[in-house]
């Protein structure tokens, strides 16, 4: 019987737990539940005093060792040396921070994360996204000290469209009006970003993920960050587009205006990286329509239909086009 290669396999739990208890300082019999996979494997280990952790397994293929260890030393160092409310990663017994595993899909690189604390919020409070607006500062504030580090993501806006107009051109080959859209939208783009001050854009590295599913507030309001799996490279004002996009349908005005008072309270947006935020949330439309059409090709997972895809393109251009007024200033 032949043998099949993978691309993509769920390790038995069971095995993971035992390379747990045997590589960190972690009770033995505690006990792991695999959580949710995604571009990552998410795990909650559970000491039986009650103390949680999470152990992460990345993907083989969609991040490379160089950007994980960016991430990895970042987020152990803001920890070290500030109070900023992150989850961080744990070493092992032997004090390194990465596991490599052999998966029949290939090597695997797996961390153990302090766990964060309280619960999601759907809908945040004008307070949580003062809060909040102000924690992401300070880790943009932090992050700037990385610049020459080697992130995965190269959240550039003439990459990104490029990438975005080579990946869907074939899938929208049926819907020609939805494609020159993003044609038009790519010189909107170029038009916008040339005659901007350029100078006046902070550059570092981008959390790149900021939505709901990635910050608990604890019971006193203090928001833990998690999941830097999408950190990548580009204009600091990308991840505030990032929280403006996400979930924009049930995210009043008003809290989006309470996040930005408070990221402005830890570093204060110039006036071109204030007007082109709308600018960025559509570039975040873009990237997440982009890796979805990549991955779901398919061949790995189940392709996303075409009529789907342009659907997606209308709902960016009514978006872009409400929005931008709204930040002319």
């Amino acid at each position: 019987m032949k043998t099949i290669p993978v691309s993509y396999c769920t390790l038995l739990t069971e095995a993971l737990r035992l390379l747990v208890i045997t590589n960190y300082k972690i009770h033995p019999q505690s006990t792991l539940t695999f959580l949710k996979r995604g571009f990552n494997d998410t795990y909650l280990v559970t000491e039986p005093t009650g103390n949680k952790f999470i152990f992460r397994l990345y993907n083989a293929h969609h991040r490379n060792r160089q950007s994980i260890n960016t991430e990895l030393v970042m987020l152990a160092m803001m920890h070290s040396n500030t109070d900023i409310g992150i989850s961080y990663p744990i070493g092992t017994i032997k004090g390194a921070f990465p596991l490599e595993i052999k998966a029949p899909e290939g090597n695997r690189i797996a961390v153990l994360f302090t766990y964060a604390q309280g619960q999601p919020v759907k809908k945040l409070s004008v307070e949580q996204a003062f809060i909040l607006g102000k924690e992401t500062a300070r880790i943009h504030t932090f992050s700037l000290t990385f610049t020459g580090a080697t992130v995965g993501i190269n959240y550039d806006v003439a990459t990104q469209l490029k990438e975005t107009l080579t990946v869907l051109k074939p899938v929208l080959i049926n819907h020609l009006e939805q494609y020159q859209y993003l044609i038009e939208l790519q010189k909107d783009f170029i038009h916008t970003f040339t005659n901007a001050s350029i100078k006046e854009l902070a550059y570092g590295i981008c959390h790149g993920d900021l939505q709901a599913e990635n910050i608990h507030f604890t019971e006193h309001n203090q928001p833990i960050i998690f999941d830097f799996d999408f950190i990548g490279k580009g204009f600091l004002a990308y991840d505030i587009g990032v929280f403006i996009w996400y979930d924009h349908k049930n995210k009043p005005p008003h809290i989006i205006k309470s996040f930005i008072e408070g990221y402005q309270t830890e570093r204060k947006l110039s006036p071109t990286e204030y007007r082109l935020l709308p600018y960025f949330s559509t570039l975040r439309a873009l990237f997440q329509m982009t890796l979805y059409c990549t991955l779901n090709d398919g061949q790995y997972l189940p392709q996303w239909q075409p009529n789907e895809v342009a659907a997606f393109v209308n709902k960016i251009k009514t978006w872009h086009q409400n929005e931008i007024p709204k930040y002319q200033k």
